[in-house]
Formats: C-alpha cells, sequence, structure tokens
C-alpha cells in the first residue's frame, strides 16, 4: 500500500513537472493550468480534509503551519482560477503564471520539511491507511511505483471484476490510473 508521505511527494513531483512544461514556448499552456488545477483541487481537499488534523493531533506546535498551509491553498485556488478566466496570449499572464508557481515551490517546500516529517513519526500501517485514504480522494491517481499485488489490493477493497485475471496495466486502468 502507499505510504502518505511518499503519496503526496509524489503527486507534488507531478505538478512541479506540469508547471515546468508550462513555463516552456510553444506549448498550451492554459490546458496544463487545467491539468494542474484538476491535481490540486482533490490533492489540497484531501490535505484540509485529513492530512492537516492528523498532524495537529501528533504535534500541535504545527498549528500554525497546517493553518498557513491550508491559507496557501486557497490563495493558489484564487489566483489559479482567474488565470483559467483570463487568456493566455493576455499581458501579465505570463506573470501571474509565474507567481502561482512561485507559491507552490514554496508550499511544497515548506510541507515536505516542517509538516510532512511528523508524519514519518506514525507506524507504517497508520500511515499506509493515510496514503490509501488520500489515493482515493485524489481521485484513485496512483504513483507508478506500486507494484502489481498492490493494485490487486485496491480492485480487491473496490470489488473490480476480473481483477485476477487482469495485467498490472490492465489493473491500474480499472481503479481509473490509465
Amino acid at each position: 500500500m502507499p505510504d502518505i508521505v511518499e503519496v503526496i511527494k509524489e503527486q507534488h513531483r507531478q505538478v512541479d513537472e506540469l508547471l515546468e512544461e508550462a513555463t516552456h514556448d510553444g506549448v498550451d499552456k492554459a490546458e496544463i493550468l487545467h491539468a494542474v488545477h484538476r491535481m490540486l483541487l482533490p490533492h489540497s481537499e484531501a490535505e484540509e480534509d485529513f492530512v492537516y488534523p492528523r498532524i495537529r493531533q501528533l504535534a500541535a506546535e504545527a498549528g500554525e503551519e497546517v493553518v498557513d498551509g491550508a491559507v496557501e491553498h486557497h490563495q493558489v485556488e484564487e489566483m489559479m482560477q482567474n488565470l483559467l478566466r483570463s487568456d493566455p496570449d493576455k499581458p501579465g499572464w505570463d506573470g501571474t503564471l509565474a507567481a502561482i508557481i512561485g507559491e507552490l515551490h514554496h508550499h511544497i517546500q515548506e510541507e515536505e520539511e516542517e509538516l510532512l516529517p511528523i508524519l514519518e513519526t506514525l507506524p507504517g500501517e497508520e500511515r499506509e491507511e493515510l496514503g490509501r485514504r488520500f489515493v482515493e480522494a485524489t481521485s484513485g491517481k496512483l504513483p507508478d511505483h506500486h507494484t502489481k499485488s498492490e493494485l490487486y489490493d485496491l480492485a480487491r477493497e473496490q470489488d473490480i471484476p476480473g481483477r485476477s485475471h487482469m495485467s498490472k496495466e490492465e489493473l491500474a486502468e480499472a481503479l481509473g490510473e490509465g
């Protein structure tokens, strides 16, 4: 099963890669930004729903960082919605994109350096359960490093018919990853 810390970091890397791609000329920046938005919304909601509260339970002193993280989610969401409603050829669009990228890099760095290490103190079973919940909450997007056995377990939990005869790729597709 996926570890919560690894799942969150993997999704951070995916967002970073898309944002890097959006800075290049000759790409459909608006489409890339839509893809980032589709990833970030469920990611942020899952963090605020059950990851951040668990961090606060483990380390009350992290409360301010948790609140800051949630505020940053909402700031990026608002900036992104405004950008998605505007024309990519409009003056200032690239500047706003750069501001979003800067805010997200700052957020990711703080989260990975200050909040995620708190989750690393949890027993492995709880980290895996949180990871499973996070994967489920973020639309079934699974990191590429899952084994066929892990995918099969997820398919069994979701009662996907025919799972015992599926290849790793077929399991991933049935789980919504493919």
